[in-house]
């Protein structure tokens, strides 16, 4: 998946440059160790203006401004938002610590443990990935191996809640399913205590729950699918859920393994009847979908492909309630 153990930077073009409420986002690879390098440190200071002639407003009674210090190769503060005076700030370095006491907790050297982070310009928003080593892989019968992977997601700036959920990591495509079980994720507002300590129980419940995630996997790719059977699904809840664009992409990757482009006319046609013109073949998808599993491979390939790193997130979590009425 990485390159041994040493620190990646990746960057892209402008125009496909991942955003996480319209902030870039950089991202960074290689052990907890050579990530913590790449994560700025921030304090909160009173909430008030500097006048002309250096003379000071009223301070805010009821805001703080957080604030990223010098970084880097730069020196400048930066203020990266306005909070209560209730928020309490939660550094990212923070999570990483919690992170590293967790794999302890459950027995996992954290030297073991390959880190990939997404983080924004400024550095007010975080996500890290902690992928689990080896042995915690496993084949679901494709020959395309995925791995158990910890995810925590925290902002300084109060924009999104801290959050540690744990999910599946398919490695030839680079696609990620959360579990789908409630005792493998914890979110907490940034109020009080955290409960950054309940990382270690997502991640022993999510290793305890993989067993059962297996045999739901199992069960997926013994639920045959065709096209045909499809086509309402695609252009009723697909469509209601994710939206014209993405349900008529879906149609075309389960029936060709290949991305699809609209052309249109919208007007009087549905998903799977609009015409369109085959893009790149995606990763890992087989010509023709052949059941269950493998439409949830191309569920979790166009979340995968939102820009946002928010909505990628809510769309991916949303798969196990989209695939329901073609489980039964």
């Amino acid at each position: 998946m990485f390159q041994n153990h040493r620190e990646q930077t990746e960057t892209t073009s402008d125009a496909n440059q991942p955003k996480w409420f319209n902030s870039p986002v950089t991202f960074h690879k290689g052990t907890l160790k050579d990530i913590g390098a790449h994560v700025p440190d921030f304090e909160r200071c009173s909430f008030a203006l500097t006048q002309p002639d250096n003379e000071r407003t009223l301070t805010n009674k009821r805001l703080d401004t957080i604030v990223r210090k010098p970084f880097g190769d730069d020196q400048n503060f930066v203020p990266v938002g306005v909070v209560s005076k209730e928020y309490a700030l939660v550094p990212h370095m923070a999570v990483l610590d919690v992170a590293m006491e967790a794999f302890d907790e459950v027995k996992i050297a954290p030297e073991k443990v390959k880190a990939k982070m997404a983080i924004t310009e400024y550095g007010e928003r975080m996500a890290l990935s902690l992928y689990l080593p080896e042995n915690f892989s496993f084949d679901p019968g494709d020959s395309h191996p995925m791995a158990m992977r910890l995810e925590c997601f925290n902002s300084v700036d109060g924009s999104t809640r801290f959050r540690a959920l744990m999910g599946w990591f398919r490695f030839v495509c680079s696609n990620g399913l959360v579990i789908g079980v409630t005792r493998s994720d914890v979110r907490r507002r940034h109020v009080g205590d955290l409960g950054l300590n309940d990382v270690a129980a997502v991640l022993a419940s999510g290793i305890n729950e993989s067993a059962k995630e297996k045999k739901n996997f199992e069960q997926w790719r013994k639920k045959a699918i065709t096209s045909k059977g499809l086509a309402p699904w695609i252009d009723k809840e697909l469509k209601n859920g994710w939206g014209f664009k993405a349900a008529a992409r879906l149609y075309h990757i389960c029936r060709t393994g290949h991305d699809a482009e609209i052309i249109g006319p919208y007007k009087d046609n549905s998903p799977t009847t609009i015409p369109v013109r085959l893009a790149s073949a995606v990763p890992g998808a087989p010509t023709q979908s052949q059941n269950l599993y493998d439409v949830s491979q191309s569920l979790a390939w166009l979340a995968k492909e939102r820009r946002d790193v928010q909505e990628q997130l809510a769309w991916r979590e949303g798969i196990h309630d989209l695939l329901a009425p073609l489980v039964q």
